[in-house]
């Protein structure tokens, strides 16, 4: 009879056995098999923060520079009817007709806050002027408007000033200042204007021809 192998499996180990009854046969060795258990850890994902940044838009300064070719508008609140308007910290005069046209829009010279922001009247004017105090100072076409702050001498329209000689109030002779320097601040007082406009205003205005000064 041939012999009769049982196969046990307990708790993970495989037992093999042939059956005793057979006397021929010799006793087979015991062989045992364990089956390790495996466990894999799986680390955690880890999603990075997203981080936003906003970048502003670019700001786009626009600067407009006004010329005799691109002149600046007329000022609100500067008046009305026919009249001259001097605006001061613009250094800038707008001649005006009675219908509101504008006859002539340039740049100018003048002093800081001189004269007082008001409402003035043209009470005298002639072709040819120079200094009280600086003889050799000369000018052509004053339009006289306002008493200077010390209250000895006028205010007036005038084409740029030429001196006579070098020394005392003049650094050069000839022209006090270019043209291309109208615009900026560089009179004693009055309102210095290139040679035609300041004829223009001159053969403009009548006696009593109102101007209004703004700051």
């Amino acid at each position: 009879m041939a012999p009769v192998a049982a196969i046990v499996i307990f708790g993970g180990v495989v037992f093999a056995a042939l059956d005793e009854s057979s006397s021929s046969a010799s006793a087979p060795s015991t062989t045992s098999t364990t089956v390790a258990s495996t466990t894999t850890t799986v680390p955690p994902t880890t999603i990075p923060e997203t981080t936003t940044t906003t970048i502003p838009a670019p700001t786009t300064t626009t600067v407009v520079v006004y010329s005799r070719e691109n002149p600046m508008p007329v000022p609100e609140k500067s008046g009305t009817g026919r009249r001259i308007v001097y605006g001061n910290m613009a250094n800038w005069v707008w001649i005006i007709e009675e219908d509101g046209t504008v006859a002539l829009s340039v740049p100018v010279s003048g002093k800081k806050l001189v004269p007082k922001p008001k409402t003035y009247n043209v009470f005298s004017k002639s072709e040819f002027s120079q200094s009280i105090f600086f003889p050799e100072i000369k000018m052509k076409w004053s339009t006289r408007f306002a008493i200077s702050p010390n209250g000895k001498n006028t205010i007036a329209f005038h084409e740029i000033p030429t001196c006579a000689w070098t020394g005392g109030h003049c650094n050069v002779k000839g022209l006090m200042q270019t043209e291309e320097q109208l615009g900026t601040f560089q009179s004693g007082g009055c309102i210095r204007m290139a040679a035609r406009d300041a004829e223009f205003l001159f053969n403009w205005v009548e006696m009593g021809t109102k101007v209004v000064v703004l700051v």
